[in-house]
């Protein structure tokens, strides 16, 4: 394979699988609840299994230091190597964990270590298969390589989507069935693993290196002189997740709360995650042409505007109003999201980006990001309002705007700095 493809290769495919792995979990939640938390109540089995994917974000943070750390003193190589080996393990061990009548309370405490795992794992990846790419080939269109990568996160997503289509479809009998997607992304995994073994460090770490410019304390470092950038990146990624979450758990939504066959909520996660997939690189792209805070404002704009309509329209009885309602939510979701990895890359130095980057766009998807589908829930039980959800992204999106606004001559200078 040619040098340029493996590099690119390598980086897609493991981030393919790693967010394979991270959300398959997602996908079998509604199968998982009752495996692992007997109650009377489907909804407090439901909420118990949205609470250990909500765990699975707290270690995020912590793997961003980790990972950020390894990833700028190191290498970039060698912290994407050492998250696939550990979603690997982690994915493996949640298919053949016992069920709690096997094993009582020690089934949902390995549960939950090992999406603990996962969520350190998975915070090497993303931002640092992006840094990595654009690292390597410095010459391309830096928004639509960025948001590509992105959009392999969502790449992942679909994979667990049409597993558990097909799980539903001819397993559904089988009450084990819920494992073998797990034992599958295992598998898998070790491909990944296995493809970045084969590519070298890139271009950019090497002369940092080699000029001794990597940082022996990243973590102080960024903090002292880029904790603007820092905060910048925990705002931008806390919108840009929250809103592809609420993507990630249409099904979870349409069958739960507004009552829709399983089955059909699953294809119509399925259909929203591809159309944000679609979408992603295009407004990645569009960054290049029109600029990132340019791009960042206007999704955010009209997010806030039309997310609200779009969840109402979820609910309608006509096939094709809710067909054009997904279509939007997926539009949106992939606008924010297309722009958001190219804009916080841009905000730090070399030799601060992986950790600065890394630590403060996990922060951001551990606390609002793996939150919003349970928040989102709590929103509808509180309110009795089906699109609840929708003021929680609008909220979201208006302080960021707020922040843009205030921070935006910080912002310009950080870019044009950052950008020479």
């Amino acid at each position: 394979m040619h040098k340029s493809k493996s590099i690119f290769f390598s980086a897609i495919a493991g981030n393919i699988l790693e967010y394979y792995d991270f959300t398959v979990y997602l996908v079998f939640s509604r199968v998982i609840g009752p495996t692992f938390f007997p109650s009377q109540s489907e909804f407090l089995q439901i909420t118990s299994s949205l609470v250990v994917f909500a765990v699975g974000f707290i270690t995020r943070p912590i793997g961003g230091i980790f990972f950020g750390y390894i990833g700028d003193r190191y290498g970039r190589r060698i912290s994407l190597i050492i998250s696939m080996l550990g979603m690997v393990i982690s994915t493996f061990a949640i298919g053949l964990i016992p069920s709690y009548q096997d094993i009582g309370i020690y089934a949902p405490l390995i549960l939950v270590i090992m999406r603990l795992l996962q969520g350190l794992c998975i915070s090497g990846e993303g931002t640092g298969a992006a840094i990595f790419i654009l690292e390597h080939h410095q010459h391309l269109w830096p928004g639509f390589t960025a948001a590509l990568v992105n959009a392999s996160n969502i790449a992942g997503t679909l994979m667990a989507f049409l597993i558990g289509i097909l799980i539903e479809q001819y397993f559904q009998h089988i009450a084990f069935a819920w494992r073998f997607p797990f034992l599958l992304g295992g598998l898998m995994g070790l491909l990944g693993f296995y493809l970045r073994l084969r590519v070298g460090e890139t271009p950019v770490f090497k002369m940092l290196a080699k000029q001794k410019k990597t940082l022996k304390a990243p973590f102080w470092n960024v903090v002292n002189t880029s904790w603007k950038s820092m905060f910048l990146t925990f705002c931008t990624a806390s919108l840009a997740s929250s809103i592809m979450y609420l993507v990630k758990t249409v099904n979870v939504y349409c069958s739960n709360i507004l009552h829709f066959d399983n089955k059909i909520a699953l294809m119509y996660a399925l259909y929203t995650s591809l159309i944000a997939m679609i979408m992603i690189p295009l407004f990645g792209g569009l960054t290049d042409i029109i600029g990132k805070f340019k791009v960042v404002i206007l999704t955010s704009v009209v997010t806030c505007i039309l997310i609200l309509p779009t969840l109402f329209a979820i609910s309608f009885v006509d096939r094709w109003c809710q067909i054009v309602a997904l279509t939007l939510l997926g539009v949106l979701a992939g606008a924010v999201v297309g722009s958001a990895y190219i804009f916080v890359i841009s905000l730090f130095t070399p030799e601060q980006k992986f950790f600065g980057v890394s630590f403060s766009y996990n922060l951001g998807v551990a606390m609002f990001g793996g939150t919003a589908p349970i928040i989102s829930r709590w929103f509808v039980k509180q309110t009795g309002l089906f699109y609840a959800p929708a003021f929680y992204i609008m909220s979201l999106a208006s302080t960021f705007l707020v922040i843009m606004y205030i921070m935006r001559n910080e912002i310009k200078k950080l870019l044009l700095n950052n950008n020479k």
